[in-house]
């Protein structure tokens, strides 16, 4: 049998791990990233330091009035 304050532990053990895992998702999707998907469903990922990832991050820009 556990004892109580092992139980309590364990909980927020697992709280902790679950909210470090959500901020380490958060920090994934907060990353600059270029994708290109084709109508035939290919897709390619830029790296976002490449000359042709700026460019369409600028094109991207001016088509929703970024400036």
């Amino acid at each position: 049998m556990l004892k109580p304050h092992r139980v309590l532990l364990d909980k927020v053990g697992a709280y902790t791990s679950e909210a470090s895992a959500y901020r380490r998702r958060r920090r994934h999707l907060r990353r600059a990233y270029i994708r290109i998907q084709y109508q035939s469903g290919e897709g390619l990922d830029l790296p976002p330091e490449s000359s042709e990832a700026e460019a369409i991050n600028v094109a991207a820009g001016s088509l929703i009035g970024r400036s």
